[in-house]
Formats: structure tokens, C-alpha cells, sequence
């Protein structure tokens, strides 16, 4: 577990890492350079699920290769998937990581939500539902890595 207080915001209490994969994790559906090690730091603190629509139609091939439970979604209708997965695991337990239109309900849903600008950009519905927006993925696994970055962005 990941815990972090952060006045006037709450107490965060994480158990779940909840993270797209095109766009946030990949470009152009190849997993960018250092995220597998930093997911491979993160699990041993908390549980990973990396959620796709899988557009590019090769997730299992590239995350095969790093070990993760993958959840794959319909593309039509991702986004609604996507936050039922989150308030299955219990939102209060959850971050979620993503860039896209379809990744907005989840970071919603979640406890903490990040947003990722990343080589494609990011959703402008994303910069109004996230907690937190940061300019790359291992930015954001680095804020889960190290919870008290949250304090100096998100406290009142």
C-alpha cells in the first residue's frame, strides 16, 4: 500500500495503479523507454492493471514482455469500461494514470487521477478532470513512487 496525507485535500490509502497503455504508457503502441522498470518498482508497493482498448492491437505482445495484468476494453464505449473497473476495485483504493477522451471517467472515478501530456498529447477533458496533470509517464509513476510530491501540488 501507498499512503500520503495531504492537508486540506484527504488521506490517500493506495492499492490499486490503474494505467492506459496507448498514449500513456506506449506511443504508437510500443511501451516507452523506463516505464517498465518503473512499473516493475511500483508493484511492489501496489497492485498494476494496465487497461487498453488496445488500438494498435499488440498489447499482449509488448506487455508480455514486462509481466502485467493486462484489462482490455471495447473500443467503443472504452471510457464507461474503464470506470466500471475502477469503482469495482474500489475508487477509494485507486490512482489512475491516462491521456485520452476515453480515460476521463476513470481518472474521475479514481481516488487520485493523473493526466499524462505525453508525445500524443492529452484529452482537454483530461486537464479538468484530473487531481494532478503531469508532461510524461514516468513523471506520474514517480509521483506514485514518491507520495509526498502530491503534498506540495494538492495541499490547500
Amino acid at each position: 500500500m501507498i499512503s500520503v496525507s495531504i492537508p486540506g485535500w484527504g488521506d490517500l490509502d493506495i492499492e490499486y495503479l490503474v494505467i492506459d497503455y496507448n498514449g500513456t504508457c506506449a506511443t504508437d503502441g510500443k511501451l516507452k523507454e523506463g516505464v517498465k522498470e518503473l512499473l516493475e518498482k511500483v508493484s511492489r508497493y501496489i497492485k498494476i492493471f494496465i487497461i487498453t482498448a488496445d488500438s494498435y492491437e499488440n498489447v499482449d505482445s509488448e506487455v508480455n514482455i514486462i509481466g502485467f495484468k493486462v484489462l482490455k476494453v471495447k473500443k467503443e464505449g472504452s471510457g464507461i469500461e474503464k470506470a466500471r473497473i475502477i469503482k469495482e476495485l474500489g475508487p477509494e483504493k485507486v490512482v489512475a494514470i491516462g491521456n485520452g477522451a476515453n480515460d476521463v471517467m476513470m481518472l474521475k472515478e479514481a481516488s487520485l487521477g493523473i493526466g499524462v501530456i505525453g508525445e500524443e498529447g492529452c484529452s482537454k477533458d483530461i486537464l479538468k478532470e484530473a487531481d494532478l496533470v503531469v508532461k510524461d509517464v514516468t513523471n506520474a509513476l514517480n509521483i506514485v513512487l514518491h507520495p509526498e510530491r502530491l503534498v506540495a501540488t494538492l495541499r490547500d
